[in-house]
């Protein structure tokens, strides 16, 4: 959806869009191969999310960057790098620890806040997972150059209910919504373009394996998910 009404944005009409849904012979929804001999059959334009992504961010800048200061810690000295949203006015952090240009895939975790792990150092029964503080302290404890990445979005809206319930029950916390259906979407964008502002192609991702849609748009590549039980 959010697709469709930037191309017609872009294209300097009123951003809104029609969604059709194409189906194979066969009562399935066509994928991407299928779209592709469809539209070549048809005469018809093609393009992906990756296309769109990467149009936009060579030709738009959502996040600048508004101050850089060197920041002790008790995991060593950090680059404190401070960003700032275009679009909502959201503050962003990135914590870069050495020189990521000097290798060719740095560790980078993206931070998603739990402030009961994060400032009240709780610990769960059955912990997994990169808190904040495991994060810093593997960063601090390799020679190789990092980036620890917290978004402002991850800080804001939450429902402190759900933070404290969650945590007891072992459930995942509701994501905070943005009210505009472009949350986790602007969320990658977002952190996408402060790694390339720093400087990044490639990365290490401090993360277990997930799925990240349309990364290849910003020119950014994982090579290697490094899992929490690497930090012990």
């Amino acid at each position: 959806t959010e697709a469709g009404c930037d191309l017609a944005r872009l294209a300097g009409l009123e951003a809104s869009s029609v969604i059709v849904e194409i189906i194979n012979e066969d009562g399935t929804m066509a994928r991407r191969p299928d779209l592709e001999i469809f539209a070549q059959e048809h005469g018809l334009k093609i393009g992906t999310i990756a296309d769109l992504i990467h149009y936009r961010t060579v030709n738009e800048r959502t996040v600048e960057k508004i101050r850089s200061e060197k920041l002790p810690t008790q995991y060593g000295d950090f680059q404190l790098e401070l960003f700032r949203d275009l679009i909502d006015g959201q503050s962003h952090i990135a914590l870069v620890k050495g020189d990521v240009m000097t290798v060719d895939a740095p560790f980078v975790h993206v931070h998603v806040a739990d402030p009961l792990r994060d400032l009240m150092m709780a610990v769960k029964a059955k912990s997994s997972g990169w808190s904040l503080e495991k994060a810093l302290s593997f960063l601090g404890n390799h020679t190789e150059p990092g980036v620890v990445l917290l978004l402002g979005d991850s800080f804001e809206r939450h429902n402190i209910d759900d933070l404290v319930d969650s945590f007891f029950s072992g459930r995942q916390p509701l994501r905070p919504t943005t009210g505009d259906g472009t949350g986790i979407y602007r969320t990658i964008g977002t952190g996408s373009q402060i790694l390339r502002d720093l400087g990044l192609t490639k990365m290490r991702l401090l993360s277990s394996p997930m799925r990240f849609n349309a990364l290849s748009g910003f020119d950014l590549e994982i090579v290697e998910y490094v899992e929490s039980d690497a930090a012990e």
